[in-house]
Order: C-alpha cells, then structure tokens, then sequence
C-alpha cells in the first residue's frame, strides 16, 4: 500500500518566492520570483545546510545535544535504537552515517542549467525599445538627449546594426526638436518685426534652415524603415 502523507501543503508564488519539487524519479521542478543569483545563493544554503558535519551545527555546539536537524538519521529505521542497546550508541551510529541527500547534487546541477549567466544577462536593445524610450521622455525639454542618456547608462547588449538603429532613431529625434526650434524663431521674428524688407531674409533663412534638418530626419526615417524591412525578410523563412 502506497504511503499516503498526512497533509498536503499546497503553495504559490504569491506566498513564496522559492519552489522546489523532487519527484520520485529524481526529476525536479525550480520555480521562483527571485533572481537568478539569489535562487542560486539559496539553493547553495541548503546544500552547505546538508553538508555541514554531525554536531557542528550552532545548535549543537550550544546544547551539546545532537540536533534535530543537521544531525538526524538517514532513515527512521536507523534512528530507533534496538532493544536492549544503549539509546546514547544507537544516536551516536545515526549521527555517524549522517550524509547528503544523493539527490541534492542532481537538484543543483538541474537549477545550474536552467540558470546559466546567460539567462541572467539582460536582453537586447532594439529599435522599439529606443522608440519606447523616446516616447517615456516625449515630455522632457529635449527628448532626444534624455533618450541617449538612457540608452547609454542601459547595460543591454547590442550588435553594431542594433547599435546604428538606435543612432538613427534618436538624431531624428534630434532633428525634429532643432527644427521645431527653428520654427519657434522664424514665428517669434515674424510676429516681433512683421514681414518686412529687413526680415524677409532672416526669415528666408529660418525657412531654409528648417526645410533642410527636416529633410536629414526624413533620410534617417528613411534608411531606418529599410534596414527594418530589409531584417524582417531575412527572418522570414
């Protein structure tokens, strides 16, 4: 007859941040909310836990007394004491055969796998990240420059096409602010002064101006929504 437990403690992430499952077959199920290192700091706690040596517990030392814990015996069957044998020799040969679970190692080793420094590195910067950036810093006296400050404090890894991507979409950005500003001149000029033989040069040029950096964020868009296109076909199968 299968042993059946006495309780069956079902448990979330929403109260724990830490699951472990082993399976009979030695199979075991990690879920956790904490950080990769942190699942790792933890799992190695319990495994130094286990490790530790008979009666060197803090425990232990304090009472004199083997603990309950790190000094149990391997099975419950080693822990009765015969009958007629003294209870202090029976305790003495459980602590004696004291050992790490033979399945702790596998646990680690599965855990390790799973997460490797590899998951722990952040993901890519791409161009919708640039332009989520750019959209969070829409309200900042200059956007653009807000947007790179954020770009370059980010640790995300980036291939030099990533890298050229972000470039073109923040000088765009860039571009749009310098000509608004130019348009903010020639509007100021012509409302101060009035359209006149002595403006209508300097607002000429204002016009000018403006045409001309509206035109360069035009090319970046431009060469931008090429790469893209010209990426999304060869990811295509």
């Amino acid at each position: 007859m299968p042993r059946i437990p006495d309780a069956v403690a079902v448990a979330s992430l929403d109260t724990h941040r830490l699951i472990v499952a082993v399976r009979n077959d030695g199979h075991a199920d990690v879920t956790s909310n904490l950080a990769p290192r942190d699942t790792a700091h933890v799992l190695r706690q319990i495994a130094d836990r286990y490790e530790q040596r008979a009666g060197q517990c803090a425990r232990a030392l304090a009472t004199g007394l083997p603990c309950p814990v790190h000094d149990a015996p391997a099975s419950p069957s080693e822990a009765l004491p015969a009958a007629g044998t003294g209870a202090a020799e029976a305790a003495a040969r459980g602590i004696r055969q004291v050992q790490r679970p033979a399945g702790l190692d596998a646990l680690l080793a599965q855990v390790a796998a799973a997460m490797s420094p590899a998951a722990e590195e952040p993901d890519a910067l791409t161009a919708d990240d640039v332009r989520a950036a750019l959209a969070f810093n829409s309200l900042d006296r200059d956007p653009a420059l807000a947007t790179l400050r954020d770009v370059l404090l980010d640790d995300a890894p980036c291939t030099p096409e990533q890298a050229l991507a972000a470039a073109r979409l923040i000088l765009r950005a860039h571009a749009w602010h310098i000509a608004a500003l130019v348009d903010r001149e020639y509007d100021a000029t012509r409302s101060r002064w009035g359209l006149n033989r002595s403006t209508r040069g300097l607002l000429t040029g204002y016009s000018g101006a403006r045409c001309a950096i509206q035109a360069y964020a035009d090319r970046l868009a431009d060469e931008q929504a090429l790469a893209e296109g010209a990426a999304n076909e060869q990811a295509q199968p």
